[in-house]
């Protein structure tokens, strides 16, 4: 796919979560009939743990504004286990629907013991109220991962991209069961949920897959952004970059992975009002960036597609000796983008970053995509 003639214009970013008392991060969005919806995670206290509260928040003009008075929490933490990577969706019936996976609080359990893999609440309400969370089945595997927002066909069916595995409960797993992306498909708004198709799966272990981004494209085929490790390099280089999958019925059977030139991660998806394809992810090596990558047909994908939103503060990184808060005071925990289009086509992406404080913040970035061509 060549150069295409599109810029990025009228860029606006905004912080729409900050809490002084803990880190904020991991948001996402979704807009229908002029309501936007945001959830994102409140850590426990001044550091990152996936073990939080998932707090919602609304506005009433497509997320240009956020009314601070409708912030409440969607799922509470528990002294033993939190939550963590949330996705929010308005379904056409009114309901709002919100999931996430739990994680045990600091556990030193080993071999994948403190993921509780993915659970789901729902608003009748507007938000003001939610149900207890439930636990998500899917059979055969033991264990999934949720980022994505579940997208709703005309037959009112949800598919709701995933990652997970069938033998272990660990996402850093061994050789024997490496993490797959796939697809869930709920024909009851979500109440249950059933293994649809396999979106990425390598059965030599080499590459494992999760948290995947999809949408639907203006040709009905479903395409399919995933995260990709390699076990000796985690998610450092060479791994790291996004594979794109393709499936031409619903989702139940999918072309074969493969990678793209985009390096990052997560990833999420969304089709423009053009019929533009636009992938929003994190990019955190140097430099430290939220970006998009815009996508003719969805499938094909390259750097000089790609555009910068948001760097962060270039402030130096901080260590005690733990890897880990390095990476909390580094600046290298950055990203988690989720997408939406508003009614006039312009766009508008939630992600988290850190701020001159060192505080992990949300932030939205507001623009609009020019097609020149």
């Amino acid at each position: 796919m060549p150069k295409m003639n599109i810029s990025i214009e009228d860029l606006d970013i905004q912080v729409v979560g900050d809490d002084p008392d803990n880190y904020v991060a991991e948001a996402s969005i979704d807009i229908a009939d002029k309501l936007a919806v945001m959830v994102y995670v409140r850590m426990r206290g001044l550091d990152h743990h996936d073990d939080g509260s998932i707090m919602f928040m609304k506005s009433d003009d497509e997320g240009r504004t956020w009314d601070q008075s409708s912030l409440v929490v969607a799922m509470l933490e528990h002294e033993e286990y939190g939550f963590t990577s949330a996705s929010v969706k308005i379904l056409r019936n009114g309901t709002i629907m919100v999931l996430a996976h739990s994680m045990a609080v600091r556990s030193r359990l080993l071999h994948g013991g403190n993921y509780r893999g993915a659970w789901s609440t729902i608003s009748t309400d507007n938000g003001a109220t939610w149900t207890h969370p439930e636990p998500i089945i899917a059979w055969p595997l033991r264990i999934i991962n949720i980022w994505d927002n579940p997208i709703e066909l005309d037959d009112n069916r949800l598919l709701l991209a995933a990652s997970g595995n069938v033998h272990d409960t660990n996402v850093s797993n061994s050789l024997t069961d490496p993490s797959r992306s796939c697809l869930l498909c709920s024909e009851d708004s979500g109440r249950s949920w059933y293994y649809r198709g396999t979106i990425a799966y390598d059965p030599a272990g080499i590459h494992r897959f999760y948290e995947p981004g999809m949408t639907l494209t203006a040709d009905g085929r479903l395409i399919a952004l995933s995260r990709q490790h390699y076990a000796e390099y985690c998610c450092a280089a060479p791994a790291g970059f996004l594979f794109i999958s393709e499936s031409t019925d619903m989702g139940a059977s999918w072309s074969g992975f493969q990678q793209t030139e985009i390096w990052g991660y997560p990833a999420d998806t969304v089709r423009l009002n053009s019929d533009l394809v636009l992938c929003a992810y994190g990019h955190r090596r140097d430099p430290q960036s939220v970006r998009v990558a815009i996508s003719s047909d969805g499938k094909n994908w390259i750097n000089d597609n790609v555009f910068t939103i948001y760097s962060p503060p270039q402030l130096p990184e901080i260590s005690d000796g733990d890897p880990s808060r390095v990476l909390n005071t580094g600046y290298r925990h950055i990203g988690y983008p989720s997408a939406a289009v508003r009614d006039d086509g312009s766009v508008l992406v939630v992600f988290h970053a850190f701020n001159e404080d060192r505080r992990q913040i949300v932030l939205s970035a507001s623009f609009r995509v020019e097609d020149a061509r």
